[in-house]
């Protein structure tokens, strides 16, 4: 079993990473916007999901790298000042350095008020977003319950229901499952589009993303990094589909438009079911929600636009190679430090020497007239 304090830390790392991460995110789609390539979208669906991968495998290898080789930024400031670089009080640098072990030790404590009510409202919220998640699976059980077999090829599996408004992709253990209103079966262009989108979301393993992610919630729901990362995810996501789509079935962009905008309509009828985000993939993203109005204009957009997307593969590692290495950088400077450092020991010698000079000045000579 993995100790508190070793969790604890890695919690806190991954957490400070996907800040980090966010950073370059936005830094690398900047720098593709400049050189022409902001619609290469595939490409950065790619380097969202597995620089995601990056930040929760990172705190792990930069432990292992970061103790032996003295890497940690802790061990850079302590090299720094005791190279005379920096100039600060022994005591402080001694303080800073280990504050964040002190704070790791308070919030494991269980004499820290303070760290038992933030331990408190943390487990709280994930308790809440777990509850959320697994009344999701129920309903999505339940829609799976009331809809019938319509088609099989393989492992995956068409359903249809009169309970869901929107197609949308999901799996179980063993089957994949394409749901469709059952009203669109009066509707051949619009059920052969929406089949289409779904069979590309299954090709590009969304679903299993899209899981990965809903699991993670429930560990990450403070953190403002997650929610945008999760939803730049399901944008480039939605917007690979389309670019992937069209380029494989040559689709009419005027019917496929045509078709999200009634899709759209549909989602607005009332429900029975409540809105509830669950574990699927969908033609569109939810109800039309101010967020999910903009993200249908910007994918009708996309498609009127119709640039064809460079080769996603290798501008991916071209991508994901410097990102991989920033945030195994960022992981290994972020590490605690040794406790038993050769610097360490030469800063704990200082400190020793300044508490021995000022406990000497604080006790009267034998010459002293006072004494």
């Amino acid at each position: 079993m993995i100790p508190a304090d070793i969790a604890l830390d890695v919690y806190i790392d991954i957490n400070i990473l996907m800040v980090f991460a966010c950073f370059l995110w936005l830094a690398a789609t900047a720098a593709l916007r400049a050189a022409g390539l902001g619609h290469a979208v595939s490409a950065r669906l790619a380097l969202l999901r597995w620089g995601l991968v990056a930040v929760l495998a990172s705190p792990v290898l930069g432990a292992f790298v970061a103790q032996g080789a003295g890497l940690t930024f802790s061990d850079i400031i302590l090299a720094q000042y005791l190279q005379g670089r920096l100039q600060v009080d022994p005591a402080t640098l001694d303080t800073m350095l280990s504050l964040r072990d002190t704070t790791t030790r308070a919030m494991l404590s269980p004499e820290g008020r303070i760290a038992l009510a933030l331990g408190a409202v943390l487990a709280a919220g994930a308790l809440f977003h777990a509850g959320r998640l697994l009344i999701a699976w129920a309903m999505l059980r339940r829609v799976m319950r009331e809809s019938w077999r319509w088609r099989r090829f393989g492992a995956v599996e068409l359903r249809l229901s009169d309970t869901v408004t929107v197609p949308f992709s999901t799996r179980s253990l063993g089957r994949r499952l394409v749901v469709l209103p059952s009203a669109m079966l009066a509707r051949e262009g619009d059920l052969r589009i929406a089949l289409g989108h779904e069979f590309q979301h299954l090709r590009q393993g969304d679903v299993e993303w899209e899981i990965a992610l809903e699991l993670l919630r429930p560990l990450f729901f403070w953190n403002p990094a997650f929610h945008l990362w999760k939803r730049q995810v399901e944008v480039m996501r939605e917007l690979s589909c389309d670019r992937r789509l069209m380029a494989r079935r040559r689709l009419g962009i005027a019917a496929y438009c045509r078709c999200l905008l009634r899709v759209c309509d549909d989602s607005l009828a009332p429900r029975r079911l409540f809105a509830v985000n669950m574990p699927v993939v969908g033609l569109l993203t939810g109800p039309a929600a101010p967020r999910s109005a903009g993200l249908l204009r910007r994918r009708m957009e996309a498609l009127v636009d119709g640039r064809a997307e460079p080769r996603s593969a290798r501008l991916s590692a071209l991508l994901l190679a410097p990102l991989a290495l920033l945030t195994l950088a960022g992981a290994m400077a972020i590490q605690s430090p040794g406790d038993w450092s050769q610097d360490r020991l030469m800063l704990s010698a200082i400190l020793n020497l300044e508490r021995f000079e000022a406990l000497n000045a604080t006790v009267p000579s034998l010459g002293n007239p006072g004494w």
